[in-house]
């Protein structure tokens, strides 16, 4: 996983559902505010963004005092028996 946290620093990957939410958190320590770019078709990264932005539901960027968190939030399917998935 790719992420923008410096080298040598942890980061910290949260899911969590909340009856049909499922959000995903990325926290790191590293500078900067991440934003969307439009992928280079001859380019190996850049997409990461791009690719949570057309599959979220709703995504943004918390900004911390050091580092920031990175979320995302998807609608997920009940199964046929009223159940999640996993529960």
């Amino acid at each position: 996983m790719l992420h923008g946290v410096p080298p040598g620093r942890q980061y910290l990957l949260q899911l969590s559902l909340d009856g049909d939410l499922l959000k995903v958190e990325v926290l790191d320590s590293g500078d900067g505010c991440p934003e969307v770019r439009e992928p280079d078709t001859e380019g190996c990264d850049g997409r990461g963004l791009y690719l949570v932005r057309e599959l979220a539901d709703e995504f943004g960027v918390t900004d911390h005092s050091l580092g920031k968190t990175v979320w995302a939030v998807f609608k997920v399917a009940a199964s046929l028996d009223g159940e999640h998935p996993g529960e």
